[in-house]
């Protein structure tokens, strides 16, 4: 079985063309990675269907990042499970979900899709720099796992929601230049493993809370 193991990852070979819908025929993919291969077109919805598997050193992951994609986040993208091995003597499999999610510097556009509420053992999600529109949204409170979230130059209007203060296991946040109105600052006091925050150009008035005194793990602010 494990002959079939793969790993696609062509990276930085800038050469011209399109994410191939065809990786759903691929068993037993461990992660995607065409990060800088300046890619055109779409997230192909297909990929929604894939099963990506959770072994050795190895999160499952999809980054794309520095190519040219273009469009919206296909719904079907949040359908994308993870086979994990219990170890079992019966080699039995489980299902779970991706950790990675890897977006930034493209030119995607439109909203995140609803879809994307059911990620919740997402460990690590950036879409800087692209084109989105609307709000960030609120079901970001559900990854709870997630230990870094990098949302920069991405299109979002503000506020940040307010529910981003259950994401205590965050080290690394990182929400800046968001478009629309002034907005206060975030809830963040619970975020005790914060190492990097970086909240700069979101139109945030009033006082800086004086709980952020309490992040005292945070080598940037």
């Amino acid at each position: 079985m494990w002959a079939q193991l793969r790993t696609q990852s062509p990276q930085d070979s800038e050469s011209p063309g399109s994410l191939p819908p065809e990786l759903v025929k691929l068993p037993y993919l461990q992660e995607i990675d065409f990060t800088r291969n300046y890619l055109n077109g779409s997230i192909p919805p297909e990929w929604g269907t894939m099963q990506l598997v959770n072994m050795y050193a190895f999160s499952p992951s999809i980054s794309l990042i520095g190519n040219r994609l273009t469009g919206s986040i296909p719904k079907e993208l949040g359908n994308i499970s993870t086979l994990a091995n219990l170890g079992s003597s019966s080699g039995a499999w489980e299902s779970a979900s991706i950790e990675r999610i890897l977006l930034t510097s493209n030119n995607f556009t439109g909203e995140l899709p609803q879809t994307f509420a059911g990620l919740t053992t997402l460990k690590d999600f950036r879409v800087a720099d692209n084109q989105f529109t609307g709000k960030i949204p609120n079901f970001i409170q559900n990854w709870t796992k997630l230990e870094k979230l990098v949302i920069q130059g991405s299109g979002f209007s503000g506020p940040i929601p307010s529910g981003i203060a259950l994401l205590t296991k965050i080290t690394d946040l990182r929400i800046s230049d968001l478009n629309g109105t002034e907005a206060t600052f975030p809830p963040l006091s619970d975020m005790r493993n914060l190492k990097t925050l970086d909240l700069s150009f979101n139109k945030l008035t009033g006082e800086i809370p004086s709980s952020f005194v309490g992040l005292s793990n945070a080598d940037y602010m």
